[in-house]
């Protein structure tokens, strides 16, 4: 990018006026140089840059509550206009993240019961790297496949064509012969520290978080297109009405003609969470499983931008429309971001991206944190942001232990 264009646009960004795609712009292109790991920048102009954004940072926070109490509708107006500049403040502490190697800026909010005040912590932690791209891919015959060392064509299944190339697994038929109608099934599984993306027979999409694992076969063939979920994944759907496509956990059914929705159903959350993004669903839960609420259904279905929530044991499905869809899509665009979110549930996340043990030393009480961060980054990075309220970590090997 011109640099003078780029402080062109840094001033209206610092004015005010620039545009949503302009502001999107220039948060880009620190992400790309994030990934480049390298800059354009010179140590001064770099400084500028975070002064200038800090300066835009803290211009956000300045929304107070009115000094009158209004109508609803008022009222109404204030809370989303809170929440809207809380992640434009989010965003902007991202470009900083982003801005420079040496150093990094974070924008955390913390609630907690009780008084006292962040405190700041020195102790700089030893360090881990982020995640990656790879799995392991399990056939039908039991033969394992490490994904991150196997390029191009990996194998031949019947009539299907099983292909890896750049973090990316697919599954390509293939008109050569009469082929094997049985229905043969593989299973990608994701380590902790790993993700992995696939695309499956019928074109549809799927992005696996860490410690998850997909079942499906290698051809749809039959009146229905059916896959086992156990974890995290993210389902681009091909269009078919002629036949469903349906994913299975262990405690759901979600059946769907052609959508794009999240599933996150790690067996170490208390609750599983399906999030429709685009079209229609039908989320039931398993008939083994008992309704704990009367009040509450066992089958419901989703329209864009609801949430079903249910318990791991229990048939009952709460719906809601309270949802953050930026937060639940994060880990596939490479974030973490957390709103109002508790220690444990942070520390899971962390354990499954840095392929870390979590070992409590205190007892964790009621503080909320929010923010964002790059998964890019290495541990260090979470850790100093918790650290700067007064949380204290130790690493040993794979233990990350919190004091």
């Amino acid at each position: 990018m011109d640099k003078n264009l780029f402080f062109n646009l840094l001033d209206k960004y610092r004015d005010g006026t620039a545009s949503d795609a302009e502001i999107a712009l220039i948060e880009e292109y620190y992400r790309r140089l994030e990934a480049a790991g390298t800059t354009e920048l010179t140590g001064e102009e770099e400084a500028a840059l975070k002064e200038l954004l800090y300066k835009k940072i803290t211009s956000y926070i300045d929304v107070q509550e009115p000094k009158e109490q209004g109508t609803i509708e008022q009222e109404a107006k204030v809370i989303a206009l809170k929440r809207k500049n809380y992640r434009l403040v989010a965003a902007a502490a991202a470009v900083l993240v982003m801005a420079g190697s040496a150093g990094y800026y974070w924008l955390l909010s913390k609630t907690q019961t009780g008084a006292g005040q962040p405190v700041a912590v020195n102790t700089k932690p030893k360090d881990l790297p982020p995640g990656k791209d790879a799995a392991v891919l399990t056939l039908a015959d039991g033969k394992k496949i490490i994904l991150d060392s196997a390029s191009g064509t990996i194998t031949q299944q019947g009539n299907v064509t099983v292909l890896n190339i750049k973090g990316q697994l697919s599954y390509a038929a293939t008109t050569k012969g009469p082929g094997n109608s049985e229905v043969v099934y593989n299973t990608v599984t994701t380590a902790r520290g790993n993700q992995y993306q696939l695309v499956l027979a019928d074109g549809s999409k799927v992005w696996l978080n860490s410690a998850s694992s997909l079942r499906f076969p290698t051809s749809f063939t039959g009146k229905l297109r059916e896959v086992e979920l156990d974890g995290e994944g993210y389902f681009e759907v091909a269009k078919n009405a002629a036949k469903p496509f349906h994913v299975k956990t262990r405690t759901q059914d979600i059946e769907v003609l052609g959508t794009h929705f999240n599933v996150n159903g790690y067996r170490d959350e208390e609750v599983i969470k399906t999030t429709l993004i685009e079209g229609k669903v039908r989320v039931k839960s398993a008939g083994s499983l008992q309704t704990s609420d009367f009040r509450l259904p066992a089958s419901v279905i989703l329209q864009p931008g609801q949430q079903a929530i249910a318990s791991n044991n229990s048939a009952s499905i709460h719906v809601t429309d309270d949802i953050d869809i930026d937060q639940v899509m994060a880990w596939k665009n490479g974030w973490f971001e957390f709103d109002h979110t508790d220690l444990k549930m942070i520390m899971r996340q962390v354990s499954r991206w840095y392929d870390v043990d979590i070992v409590y030393e205190t007892k964790t009480g009621n503080e909320k944190y929010g923010g964002r961060i790059s998964r890019n980054l290495n541990l260090s990075n979470i850790l100093k942001m918790l650290e700067s309220y007064g949380l204290h970590f130790r690493l040993e090997g794979k233990r990350l232990i919190v004091m």
